[in-house]
């Protein structure tokens, strides 16, 4: 210890062993707060064509058919990649690669997958740039062959963007995951819109009569338009007020009543629904959970809507309605962030107004 030698005034009189101690603690308070990037899936570990050799799909042709399939596919994957990166840049590139090779992934090895083949992954992934590229150059896209419910999604601009904003996350991915809940009629727990709606209707007038849903409960647990559960509404007033994102002259929800009532206002329903997010997103990215900086990324885009509707999964099955999310959060943050790019989406009038599209 005594080799060591320090000439700056600040650190002289400090004995060296103390000053070795100092200079360790400050370099881990420094990175400690640093945000290390979500776990890598297994197959991010393999080369592209090492997972198309033990795709299912290649085995049945003859080794210069599958090699010729093989390298079709290899092509459209990099004019894929190549065409999202001049268009949104590296980072989502990147992440479409990333999806791209994480769906192949999991259909060689027969895993949970959007697609069966390489071919009708790219085909749909191909669809959505070129709607998203559209959109981007201010024309109006194609969206007749896409799973989408812009006209679910606009109409609440102003709450979406509010809610996100408080959350500091993507406005894209909020609205992602509205889309995904509102698209084909509503279907969940194996509910049609009509039918939810009564349970939902049934589960509240019971709440606030006895003070519990009882068994109507059980084919109402979620409520809203992001089909937030009224249990988890009730565990965010800690990161909700931290965040400053709670009016402190509205009480907070105690109840199973006044869960359900609050998740039946959109801007509450939204802002529950991004707060219970940026908790998953935080703890994935090694944050602490009073990190309150704003999170970007393409990659959550597909982490978001992923994780809400299945947690346990988030980033290893693609799950159909988790791969296009992805895309429907790239295409929501460009629409988002331009009121006349957004009046070019089903559910949005000719003439934006000031405060947003409608």
């Amino acid at each position: 210890m005594a080799s060591i030698r320090h000439t700056a005034s600040i650190f002289k009189g400090i004995p060296p062993r103390r000053l070795l101690f100092l200079l360790f603690l400050g370099c881990t308070v420094l990175f400690a707060g640093w945000p290390r990037p979500p776990s890598q899936p297994v197959a991010l570990t393999y080369n592209l064509r090492q997972i198309l050799d033990d795709h299912p799909a290649f085995r049945s042709e003859k080794p210069a058919l599958e090699a010729a399939r093989r390298e079709a596919v290899v092509a459209r994957y990099l004019s894929l990649k190549a065409s999202a990166e001049m268009l949104l840049g590296q980072d989502t590139a990147r992440a479409v690669a990333r999806l791209l090779r994480l769906e192949f992934y999991n259909q060689a090895l027969q895993q949970r997958s959007a697609f069966s083949t390489p071919e009708a992954a790219l085909e749909a992934s191909e669809r959505w740039m070129a709607a998203i590229a559209a959109l981007q150059q201010g024309r109006k896209p194609g969206l007749a062959d896409l799973p989408l419910d812009s006209a679910a999604v606009i109409p609440h601009w102003t709450d979406l963007q509010a809610a996100a904003a408080r959350l500091r996350l993507p406005v894209g991915v909020l609205a992602a995951i509205v889309d995904n809940e509102q698209y084909g009629g509503n279907k969940a727990l194996g509910l049609s819109r009509g039918l939810r709606e009564v349970a939902d209707e049934l589960a509240q007038g019971l709440a606030e009569t006895t003070g519990s849903a009882g068994s109507a409960g059980l084919l109402s647990r979620t409520l809203g338009l992001a089909q937030m559960s009224w249990e988890d509404a009730l565990k965010q007033e800690q990161r909700l007020r931290h965040f400053r994102a709670w009016d402190p002259r509205r009480p907070f929800p105690k109840t199973e009543a006044e869960a359900r009532a609050a998740l039946e206002d959109p801007y509450l329903n939204l802002l529950f629904t991004a707060s219970r997010l940026r908790g998953y997103l935080n703890e994935k990215l090694y944050l602490s959970p009073r990190d309150t900086r704003p999170l970007r990324g393409a990659w959550l885009y597909y982490l978001g809507p992923a994780w809400h509707n299945w947690p346990p999964g988030a980033d290893q099955a693609t799950w159909p309605y988790a791969f296009h999310a992805f895309f429907k959060g790239l295409l929501y943050q460009i629409a988002f962030s331009d009121p006349r790019k957004a009046a070019l989406l089903p559910g949005a009038e000719s003439e934006p107004s000031a405060g947003g599209p409608l």
